[in-house]
């Protein structure tokens, strides 16, 4: 947990780190956007459409259903991650006051303000632990996303030996694209029009998860033990937790891929976590409003994708 990333003779961390620097650079590129979707397939035929919606009626209910869920798993991770970031903080802060800090009548028994910082620096393990797990319940939770998102086309299977048709998210046909020739799943939205309210959907959650990417990594940084935090400072591209770079590849987030932030935040983060150099109180409170303001999601707009998909399945998901 918390890894360094291995480099070793003629290894260049910037292009081979899981998370190089550039991806701090801005891009007009959506890493988690598909590569290309499949061009749209001639018009079916009108029994062959019944039967592909029937089949893609199903499949886009359980879809829409699985983007609910992982959205509901990520909001949930995410208020936790609030409590684990601010018990964090607030540990780490009183830890890093001791010194200074009035004991009235205890000041004078032997050893107590060394007890009571070791005491703290146990708590301030638990809370990274806790923390990090939240987050590994969003990147977790994102991945579920992500892979719904890329799922809802309905692809004619392939089966020369059963006269029966039947439908796959895989596609066999290179000439299917599975969208049902762009017509309506259900009333009015074809296929593209319901991934495309997926992915608005994904790029929040990504944009989001990025950020409190940077403030996890901040706040472990800072909240190491001391005679610890002044060697060890947790890069971009380190992981967080095992497998943490396999999961964020899966869906796009790799070497290269863009940070919804300010350019310059680059040089002002590497100048204010030099060693030595711990955030002020007024800095850490930033950190804590930035998480619990979900910055990059926008709740209202998620509110209305999901009623404009409840009203065209007929359906609620809560």
């Amino acid at each position: 947990m918390y890894s360094k990333t291995p480099s070793g003779p003629g290894d260049n961390s910037n292009t081979k780190s899981f998370f190089a620097g550039k991806a701090m650079e801005t891009s007009a590129a959506t890493p988690t956007s598909p590569s290309h979707p499949p061009a749209a397939s001639p018009s079916p035929s009108a029994s062959s459409l019944r039967l592909w919606r029937s089949a893609a009626h199903r499949n886009v209910r359980n879809q829409w259903s699985h983007i609910h869920a992982a959205k509901e798993q990520w909001l949930s991770a995410a208020f936790d991650g609030r409590s684990h970031t601010s018990n964090l903080v607030n540990a780490h802060l009183s830890r890093r006051g001791m010194p200074a800090m009035d004991l009235g009548v205890l000041k004078d028994m032997p050893g107590i303000r060394d007890k009571a910082s070791s005491k703290l620096a146990r708590r301030e393990e638990q809370y990274r632990d806790m923390l990090v797990s939240s987050y590994k319940n969003m990147v977790h939770a994102l991945c579920c996303l992500v892979k719904a998102s890329r799922s809802m086309r309905c692809f004619s299977k392939v089966s020369p030996n059963n006269s029966v048709a039947q439908f796959s998210e895989r596609q066999d046909d290179l000439n299917d694209s599975g969208d049902g020739g762009g017509a309506p799943v259900f009333k009015w939205f074809s296929i593209i029009e319901f991934e495309s309210f997926a992915q608005e959907l994904v790029e929040m959650f990504v944009s989001d998860l990025k950020l409190k990417r940077l403030l996890v990594l901040e706040l472990l940084s800072v909240t190491f033990k001391e005679g610890v935090e002044h060697q060890t400072l947790l890069d971009w591209g380190d992981e967080l937790y095992d497998g943490e770079s396999n999961e964020l590849q899966s869906i796009g987030l790799e070497s290269g891929g863009t940070c919804p932030l300010p350019e310059n935040w680059c040089d002002d983060i590497s100048g204010s976590r030099r060693p030595g150099n711990p955030p002020s109180y007024e800095v850490l409170q930033v950190y804590l409003t930035a998480w619990l303001a979900n910055v990059n999601i926008n709740n209202s707009r998620i509110d209305e994708i999901f009623e404009l998909v409840e009203e065209e399945m007929k359906i609620k998901f809560s």
